[in-house]
């Protein structure tokens, strides 16, 4: 598997001549999920949660050179079989990861690594159930979940940061992320494959 470095590295070229669009798609993304957090919070689940796997289908299909960032795809999720399997994914994981967190904050935060690939797994195989897709993410994540660990400190380090510039430079910063975690789930997919 590619390291850390490698797959960021990769993402960054990939977004060269892209950023316009990944910025314009979260800012999308965050006045959508701003005003359904604002109005009624159970919207964010209908609305929000949805919107944010169309993001993560969208790109995925991008890093694989399938499409160019379009602000369309991103709601790709409200249709076909995804919208209600995207609020399963992030519900169950939810509740998942909360009941870990019960034992303490560190069960929780394994569990909540274990889970990450689930989304993408399902935009892979929409024909899997929410459970089958959390179970593949808990078996490829097996000996991935450091280096997963060690890529959101990245991006939670650089968002810390940001907020010096009044958030700002998070327009650059989410749409990159998107797809270096995208980046990351092809490269723990092929290893993977390769070991089963």
């Amino acid at each position: 598997m590619k390291t850390n470095s490698q797959i960021r590295q990769e993402a960054r070229s990939l977004m060269k001549g892209n950023w316009g669009d990944g910025v314009i798609i979260f800012m999308i993304y965050s006045l959508i999920s701003g005003v359904c957090s604002f109005l009624f919070s159970i919207s964010i689940i209908f609305v929000g949660w949805p919107l944010a796997f169309g993001i993560l289908m969208l790109f995925l299909k991008f890093v694989r050179s399938e499409q160019k960032l379009d602000v369309s795809g991103a709601f790709s999720a409200f249709k076909g079989p995804f919208y209600w399997k995207s609020i399963g994914v992030y519900l169950l994981s939810g509740i998942f990861i909360g009941l870990w967190s019960l034992l303490l904050i560190i069960p929780g935060i394994i569990k909540s690594l274990s889970y990450a690939l689930a989304p993408y797994i399902l935009a892979d195989n929409p024909n899997l159930s929410v459970d089958e897709a959390i179970e593949q993410s808990m078996k490829m994540m097996k000996g991935h979940k450091m280096d997963l660990f060690l890529m959101i400190l990245g991006y939670v380090g650089y968002s810390l940061l940001s907020i010096l510039a009044l958030g700002i430079p998070l327009l650059w910063i989410t749409p990159y992320y998107y797809a270096v975690f995208a980046k990351f789930y092809d490269e723990v997919k092929k290893d993977f494959q390769l070991a089963v």
